[in-house]
Parts: structure tokens; sequence; C-alpha cells
């Protein structure tokens, strides 16, 4: 109750802005400012917070100074895993602290690059992030688009304006006024090409748990080593990552029969894991690809798993409702890594996509991990169910064969 209270005072401090970094010589930016990039499942607030309730999710920006703070919340009291990455440095791993969190310090001054990836799912809560403080910055520079850890991010943090979280879109309007004759004409804004996109939706190893030896069990989550964001980075393409440990497409981890717990398709269209609202329509963005990776929780347990019959009509309306969310994307429908329950939902998964293409949809994919034998050995599964990261990285490859030989990407 004491950390529910402490947490809705720092929510009524962030929205009456009276929340301040203590460094006088350092410029604050918004997270919502256009010098702030950003990928994945950002939602933007009207003080010019960001929040995000996905793993996976990325910053970036550029800025010219001697140092980097960065101020951010938690309704789960900061206990997420972030990296780090200044210009080309390695990746640092670090446990994002309710307030200002001291990124990097002492550095030469100039020009430097920096990103932050989330690597917790969405279960863990959900971040808000206020702003960032730029230490010997003096004016706002000139700032070019910042490329992404091996890859872009995706330039889409745009600041909203409407009392509370939103994900609305204005489309199509313009703003009129008089204009002087003899005043320069401004030229166009140059957009960038569109970028590849791709999206995971999908169960605890999408989410990456268990990559890392050692702590408990979001500590050793990472999402950023996962196979999504690595086929993403492979191909250079960005990501949105919906993953949530446990979850399944017809039955959760432990569920028995009648399966009415919530499932897949109850996530596909919230921004966060813990709420229903915000939802995030198709507008917000536009993947070209879109992996399901549902069936391990469905077949983990022998004597209460679904029929093959029951999981194939149920994942035919998954793969459904996900059309209508996302309407132009290839599918791909992938069974899980684990060979027992790989073979398990292969009958319901195969029979749901081929009734699927047969009615039409030509871009919905099945994709058998497993269909030449085994994908993974041993050494590759913390526990014959969990990818270490060679075991993602082997995922991330075949999957790569795929997205070629489909998109005709390189």
């Amino acid at each position: 109750m004491r950390n529910k209270t402490i947490f809705r005072m720092v929510l009524a401090l962030l929205a009456a802005g009276l929340v301040f970094c203590g460094t006088a010589a350092a410029s604050f930016v918004p997270a919502a400012s256009p010098r702030i990039k950003t990928m994945g499942r950002w939602i933007p607030a009207d003080n010019g917070s960001l929040y995000a309730g996905r793993g996976g999710v990325v910053v970036s920006t550029q800025f010219e100074g001697t140092g980097v703070q960065v101020q951010m919340y938690s309704d789960s009291q900061g206990d997420c895993w972030w990296l780090k990455k200044l210009d080309d440095g390695p990746l640092i791993r670090f446990k994002v602290q309710m307030g200002m969190n001291v990124l990097f310090q002492n550095l030469p001054m100039g020009k430097h690059t920096l990103f932050m990836i989330r690597d917790t799912e969405g279960m863990r809560g959900v971040t808000i992030l206020r702003g960032f403080y730029f230490i010997g910055e003096s004016e706002t520079p000139a700032v070019s688009v910042p490329t992404a850890v091996q890859g872009n991010a995706n330039h889409s943090g745009t600041a909203a304006r409407t009392g509370k979280p939103t994900h609305n879109k204005t489309v199509g309007k313009k703003t009129v006024s008089k204009k002087n004759a003899n005043a320069p004409v401004t030229p166009p804004v140059q957009k960038a090409p569109r970028r590849r996109s791709i999206e995971i939706i999908g169960d605890s190893v999408a989410a990456g748990a268990f990559i890392y030896p050692e702590g408990d069990y979001f500590q050793r989550e990472s999402s950023y080593l996962a196979f999504g964001p690595r086929l993403a980075r492979m191909l250079n393409a960005d990501w949105s990552l919906v993953a949530s440990s446990g979850e399944g497409a017809v039955r959760n981890n432990e569920e028995k029969p009648p399966y009415n717990a919530m499932h897949a398709g109850e996530q596909i269209e919230r921004a966060f894991y813990s709420q229903k609202e915000p939802r995030w329509s198709n507008q917000m963005d536009d993947p070209d690809l879109v992996i399901l990776a549902y069936g391990e929780n469905d077949f983990n347990d022998e004597v209460n798993r679904p029929s093959d019959a029951y999981f194939k009509e149920q994942y035919k309306e998954l793969v459904l409702k996900l059309r209508q969310f996302r309407p132009n994307s290839v599918i791909f429908c992938m069974t899980p890594s684990n060979i027992v329950t790989s073979r398990r939902s292969v009958p319901g998964m195969g029979g749901a996509v081929a009734e699927l293409r047969a009615a039409g949809d030509t871009n919905v994919y099945f994709v058998d991990l497993n269909a030449r034998g085994p994908l993974l050995g041993p050494s590759d599964t913390l526990d014959g169910v969990h990818p270490l990261a060679s075991g993602h990285d082997k995922i991330a490859l075949y999957l790569r064969a795929y997205a070629r030989a489909v998109l005709g990407w390189n």
C-alpha cells in the first residue's frame, strides 16, 4: 500500500511537471522531444513523458556535452533491467532507479550518441521516461538521426497533448494561417525512407527468459538477446516485442480446462501488458512481418493440453484477429523450439494455417522449427525449453532464411 501511495505521488508530480534535476549546467530534454527517437510500443503523455509497458523497447538520442542522466519511474518501483550504450562502446546492463539515473559522466566534451534498451518484459510493469539531462550542453544542437545498435531506431517518438497517455493519431488535418508573400519559402521536410520492421508476439521464450546465468527471473531475462530482436538486427530492421511469460495461444502455463484465462488474443492490441487501455492501433506502426511464437505453454502438460481440433480452431481465430489488426503484414506461425511441444503443436497449428491459406490468406505461413529434426541441441537450452544465447541465435538464423525467401530481404 505504501509503495502504491508513493507511486501516485510521483505520478502527480510528473503530471504537474514538478520533478527536476538539481544540476544547473545541464539542458533538460523531455522524452517526447523530436530529439528523442524510439522503437517499440511507447505511448506519449501531455507532460512530455513517454510510457512503455513492453520489453525490448529502444530509445536513442544525440547530445553534445560531458555527461547524460535520465529521469525514469516505474509502477513496479523501478524493478526493470535496461541496457545502455554510448557511441561505439559496449552494452552495459543496469537496474533503473526511481528518479534520476546517471548513465555516463566525465566524458570528453563533444558529440555523443546514446542508446537505451529495456531488457525486461512488460509483465514487470510500466516504465515512465520523463526525459534526459545533458551535462555541459548549453544550447540545443543540430542533431542528425542516430543509427540504432546494429540497426536503426524507429523514429516514432512524438508528443501528444491530450492530458494522459494516449495512442490517438491525427491524420489529414492541416493548420491554415495567413502568410507573408515576401516571407522565405520553407523547403518541404524530407522524410526518411521507411525501414523494415518486425513484430514478435509470444511467450517467455520470445521474451528471452533465462538467457543470463544468475539472478531472479526478470534479472535473467533479456529481450535484446532474444531471437526476435536478434533476427531484426540480422536483417537491419526495426522491431517491436510483445511477449508475456506463461502465455499461450489457447492455454496458459498450468491452466486447466475450460481455458478461460486471458490468452494471446487479448494481448495483441495492448500497449501495456498490465492494463487493457490504452490500445495499440494498427495505425501506430505497420510491421512487414509478425511472428507468432506460441505453443510451449499450450502443450507443456500432456494431461491438460487442448485437443488438436480445439487448438486448430482457436489458433485460427487468433490469426484472424491478428489479421484484422495487421491487415498488410506477413505472418509467421512458429512452433516452439522444444521438440516435444513442437511435435504436439504441429497438427493444430499447421492445420489452422493450411485452412487460412486455402481461404485466401496467402500471407500467413507455418514455420516448423523442427521440420528437419531438432533445431537446438542440449547445450542450446537451459532446461529443454528456454534457449540460451546460442539457441536464440539458431532460431534467428532459421527465421532469417524464411524471411529472405518470403519477403525477399537480403
